[in-house]
């Protein structure tokens, strides 16, 4: 488990009424991120805030009575997950307009700018996360290196029930800091709501790591295993021996064979066909719709165009090319 800095402190819920709007944007500013703000009408200003501090996160529940548009910039150091609780935003992330409704998430990820457009309708449950116990959960939880920005991607739940479930987690959360607090005090529950929160984005919000999430998140595979499928995922070069395989990780042929027979229950051969067919599917589905079978075999590194097929064929109990058929648009 992680090791996420905490206190024995009992969580802390503060609230916050002001229709100043330069006392609002001080206050929020000092509880989320600092930002610029632009109001609609000045005179509308009817903000409240309740503020609930669970180590590592910061939940904060926030209306303003008014239209307002708030820049942050680029966010440093954490995540801002956000969930609309009533009403519809817009939040401007790389040049691209989203929706936060009801009905979805949106996490801003440290690095990226962002502009959020709330109405006067609008009530936000946004949560604060440490991007360090993002990593830590990465690197001594999953086994994976963390060796780019964890990223989450806009309008990309894995799971279209996570919405739900996430609101109910942290509507739970605000209950208990509400009513028992005493209760919460006691760093290793504090330390297991946060690690359900991580677990819950990583494993089910499409992210930088969703692809090594899926393949070997939570992964006793010793070290040289997980370096040689590393080097698998690394080059489509189909040419790839496995004595050589076994020569880029430092261990020899017999230890690798092992290795992969012990902990994945295939041998390397197979398990580079299965990876070079998982991608060849992801590519039919896809990719560009007007290229051949041939092209994106090639693309994933298949040079051996019907062993292949028959081997995509008894995996997914059709032809490549029936795939391909399938998901182009049929002309009306």
């Amino acid at each position: 488990m992680p090791s996420f800095a905490l206190s024995n402190a009992a969580p802390t819920k503060r609230d916050f009424l002001s229709s100043d709007p330069g006392e609002t944007l001080d206050y929020v500013g000092r509880t989320l991120v600092p930002h610029r703000m632009d109001v609609g009408d000045p005179a509308q200003m009817s903000a409240k805030l309740s503020c609930f501090e669970i180590a590592p996160a910061q939940i904060v529940d926030i209306q303003y009575g008014t239209d307002v548009w708030i820049d942050p910039g680029a966010i440093e150091g954490h995540y801002l997950i956000h969930a609309a609780l009533r009403g519809c935003s817009t939040v401007l992330v790389g040049g691209r307009q989203h929706e936060m409704r009801v009905d979805n998430l949106h996490i801003s990820s440290p690095g990226g700018p962002i502009k959020i457009r709330m109405t006067s309708q609008c009530r936000h449950r946004t949560v604060r996360l440490a991007q360090q116990a993002f990593e830590d959960y990465l690197t001594q939880v999953m086994n994976i290196t963390v060796n780019q920005p964890l990223v989450f991607y806009a309008d990309d739940e894995q799971d279209r029930g996570l919405p739900a479930a996430w609101r109910n987690l942290v509507g739970h959360l605000v209950q208990q800091v509400t009513e028992t607090p005493i209760l919460l005090s006691n760093p290793r529950t504090q330390r297991q709501y946060a690690t359900v929160m991580i677990e819950l984005l990583l494993s089910n919000f499409r992210n930088s790591y969703s692809d090594q999430i899926a393949r070997y998140g939570n992964d006793i595979s010793p070290w040289h295993v997980r370096r040689a499928r590393d080097i698998i995922h690394e080059t489509l070069d189909d040419t790839i021996s496995i004595a050589d395989l076994a020569g880029q990780v430092g261990v020899s042929v017999r230890s690798l064979q092992n290795g992969f027979r012990q902990f994945l229950g295939v041998t390397p051969v197979e398990y580079v066909r299965r990876y070079r067919l998982e991608k060849l599917h992801d590519a039919l589905l896809h990719g560009d719709p007007d290229s051949s079978v041939t092209e994106l075999m090639l693309e994933c590194g298949i040079v051996n165009f019907g062993r292949y097929a028959q081997y995509y064929r008894q995996q997914y109990g059709c032809r490549p090319s029936e795939t391909l058929r399938y998901r182009r648009p049929r002309p009306i």
